[in-house]
C-alpha cells in the first residue's frame, strides 16, 4: 500500500519518525531511533508497512528494504506482533538474525528481547524454509546442522525432533556424518 515514505524529518520522539511529505506529516513507528537522530530536518527515505486494526492505522518504517522485508516474515509468524517484530530487529542485524532462523539456532535467537525458547522455535519452524530472498551465507557449522536436519526428516523424525537432536549433540569439529550418527543415537534413547 504505501511502500516508502520520501520527506523530511520534522522530529524523532518516543521511537517514532515524524516526517514532512507535501504539508501532511506521516508518524511512523521504528524500533530503533539512533540512526535517525542527526537526520533531523533533512530529506530521508523510510521503507514502509502499513497495518490496519480494527481501530487503528499504524505505520511501520525501516531504514533497508532487507529490514522491512524480514519484519514482514516475523509478523507472519503465529503469535508474533509488530512490536515484537520491531525489537527483534533493533536488537540484532538482518544477517544474524537470518542465519540464527535458518541454522535452527534457537538458542541465538532466544536472547533476543522479547523471544523466549518457544517463540524461537515457532520462528524457526514457520520461517526457516522462506527465507532464501535474504542472501546469507551461513557458518560450516549452520551448514551441516541444516543438512543433518534435513537428513533426519529424511529418515522419517519430524522437524522439530530433528532440531532438537542436531542443537542438543553438534560441536563445531563434527563432520556431517558425525552429526548425523550423534543424533540418531541421541533420538533412538529417547524413544
Amino acid at each position: 500500500m504505501i511502500h516508502a515514505i520520501k520527506g523530511r524529518l520534522e522530529k524523532v520522539e518516543n521511537g517514532k519518525l515524524y516526517v514532512e511529505v507535501n504539508g501532511l506529516i506521516f508518524e511512523i513507528i521504528v524500533g530503533e531511533t539512533s540512526e535517525y537522530e542527526e537526520k533531523t530536518q533533512k530529506e530521508i527515505k523510510v521503507f514502509t508497512k502499513l497495518i490496519a486494526s480494527e481501530d487503528d492505522l499504524r505505520l511501520y518504517g525501516f531504514s533497508t528494504i532487507e529490514k522491512l522485508k524480514l519484519f514482514e516474515k516475523l509478523i507472519s509468524v503465529n503469535k508474533l506482533g509488530p512490536k515484537s517484530a520491531l525489537k527483534i530487529l533493533a536488537s540484532s542485524s538482518v544477517e544474524e538474525i537470518v542465519s540464527s532462523i535458518v541454522g535452527g539456532d534457537v538458542n541465538r535467537l532466544s536472547r533476543l528481547p522479547g523471544v523466549g525458547n518457544k517463540t524461537a522455535e515457532r520462528i524457526i519452524m514457520e520461517l526457516k524454509d522462506s527465507l532464501k530472498e535474504f542472501d546469507v551465507s551461513l557458518s560450516e557449522k549452520d551448514k551441516k546442522a541444516v543438512e543433518a536436519i534435513e537428513a533426519l526428516v529424511t529418515l522419517g523424525f519430524s522437524k522439530s525432533q530433528a532440531m532438537k537432536a542436531v542443537k542438543k549433540v553438534a560441536n563445531d569439529n563434527d563432520s556431517l556424518d558425525d552429526i548425523i550418527k550423534k543424533a540418531l543415537k541421541f533420538l533412538s534413547n529417547r524413544t
